[in-house]
């Protein structure tokens, strides 16, 4: 039995498989039940920071590592997908630390972990590469960030473009369930999994100023004005990895293509025609570029983020990067809370806050004291720097371990003790995949539900007395604040029915109302 940080055990209802353990969020198989499958080829594209020794800027193969129970032993034919995106700052493994690649231990550790559950699990690799200790032009060091996010971005969802068409168009040799796939971003990869969920528009690119050029020196060397977006979509291709295409010339000894530099796109388009939505997005410890990105509707997402992260920040700040013992200023962002805050508001969380869970990692998160407004769907980590005059000598990354010979070791940021790396994971474990399953279950994961109670409320909005009227026998009302907390609840078993709303702090509510077989929801204003 794994032991965890918090407490041994929980979980929510769900299939049984072996044992009376549930799938999917048990571990149902052993490690002697896994299988890997290394370095499958997922696509091509092009990389601007190969270094000069290795050719310099070309097409790169992309790659990931799949875990999954043995078909020889499983049965299910559609089983769900985890896709992990490991840490690194979006720069090569050993550059600032010893992480930074597929084959990390954490990330190993985990898609393990999810293979014993059930799920199909893939470590993905992505394009790395930026200018973090660029002094001279702020442009290029921040400019050329945002681009290593956004090429990581359209890797991600060309990644979930193979795996949906394994199923779709390869015969399913995974047994994978296309419309099962969530993602998870550890560090870099969790700016990763938050911008994959919400970049869908090209306003969101270009409108933030942090986003435009202050000067007239462009990320690939060319001529822009000021004002310029850093990301011109014309060159690159959008966050779906379609347009921007390159001109291909040939191909070199590797079988990869050649690009045409004298012609503007750098982007190769690779599997055209299959959809890269998800279900759920989960982060560890990364932040959201831009808080304008997340709007109602995006998908569900989980947070895991230590409060006093000196690199990423947990509430809001500046992304620092440390590169030759110095630390460089980046870009400001929206931290994990102030991301989760916004996806309860605008109710994209709402899977999770209808539910009444009493897990207790749920039950913690939601007391924490760096979680004052009882969020549901962040899990704050307290560890705190053990000297205050020394912010950025914490371990905010807890959860990583690696080889001790590696010439960047242990250090006050991470002491590599693998025991209780382990124990963080079962943490974040604990916290997710009940969640997980959660979304899994769910018919429908938004506000609106797929079987609805036809039923009329008002005056909306209010300031005090709020009418319910059904054709329908109303059962029950139920009223949640944007934590997720119930502020409300009655059975008037009744077709009409009122409620007083005129001490409600102002805000927007969750009315939930059942019948004796449905269940209808409804956004409500106090003012």
């Amino acid at each position: 039995m794994k032991k965890s940080l918090l407490v041994a055990g929980l979980f929510a209802a769900g299939t049984m498989a072996v044992s009376g353990q549930t799938r999917y969020v048990d571990e149902v198989f052993t490690n002697a039940d896994i299988t890997v499958t290394a370095d499958v080829p997922y696509g091509v594209n092009f990389s601007a920071y190969v270094p000069a020794a290795m050719g310099g800027p070309q097409v790169i193969p992309l790659y990931m590592d799949i875990y999954q129970p043995d078909t020889a032993i499983d049965n299910e034919m559609n089983r769900p997908v985890v896709m992990y995106f490991h840490t690194g700052s979006f720069l090569p493994k050993g550059l600032v630390s010893p992480m930074g690649g597929r084959k990390d231990s954490a990330a190993v550790e985990i898609c393990q972990r999810f293979a014993r559950m059930g799920y199909v699990a893939a470590s993905v690799t992505y394009r790395l590469g930026w200018q973090p200790n660029n002094t001279s032009n702020l442009d290029l060091r921040r400019g050329s960030n945002l681009m290593a996010v956004y090429n990581a971005v359209q890797d991600a969802k060309n990644a979930v473009r193979y795996i949906r068409a394994s199923q779709l168009a390869m015969g399913n040799p995974l047994r994978v369930d296309h419309e099962n796939i969530y993602l998870i971003g550890q560090g870099s990869g969790g700016y990763i999994t938050f911008a994959y969920a919400t970049i869908d528009k090209l306003n969101e690119l270009t409108t933030p100023t942090k986003f435009q050029y202050q000067d007239t020196v462009g990320i690939f060397g060319g001529k822009v004005n000021v004002g310029d977006p850093y990301v011109d979509t014309s060159t690159v291709g959008d966050w779906d990895g379609f347009g921007g295409k390159a001109v291909i010339t040939g191909t070199n000894s590797n079988g990869l293509p050649v690009i045409d530099f004298n012609a503007p796109g750098r982007n190769i388009e690779n599997i055209a025609g299959v959809p890269s939505n998800v279900r759920m997005v989960i982060n560890m410890g990364g932040a959201l570029g831009d808080q304008s990105w997340l709007e109602a509707g995006d998908v569900p997402m989980l947070s895991v983020h230590c409060v006093y992260d000196f690199y990423a920040p947990y509430v809001s700040g500046m992304v620092r990067v440390p590169v030759n013992g110095q630390f460089w200023d980046v870009v400001e962002v929206a931290g994990s809370y102030t991301a989760i805050k916004k996806a309860n508001m605008l109710f994209n969380n709402y899977v999770f806050q209808r539910e009444n869970y009493t897990d207790p990692t749920w039950t913690i998160s939601k007391n924490h004291p760096a979680n004052p407004d009882g969020l549901s769907g962040i899990y704050p980590i307290g560890i705190q720097p053990a000297d205050p005059n020394l912010p950025f000598a914490v371990n905010s990354n807890p959860w990583d371990f690696w080889d001790p010979s590696d010439p960047l070791g242990a250090n006050e940021t991470n002491p590599n003790i693998k025991s209780q790396s382990l124990a963080y994971i079962d943490t974040v474990m604990d916290f997710i995949t009940p969640r997980m399953k959660t979304v899994m279950d769910a018919n429908d994961i938004s506000v609106v539900e797929a079987a609805v109670v036809d039923f009329k409320m008002y005056p909306n909005p209010s300031n005090g007395d709020v009418r319910v009227r059904s054709e329908e026998l109303i059962q029950s009302v139920r009223v949640i604040d944007v934590t997720g907390r119930v502020v409300f609840t009655a059975e008037p078993n009744s077709n009409d029915f009122r409620f007083d709303a005129s001490n409600w702090t102002p805000g927007v509510y969750i009315v939930q109302v059942k019948s004796e077989k449905l269940t209808g929801t409804e956004r409500l204003s106090v003012y």
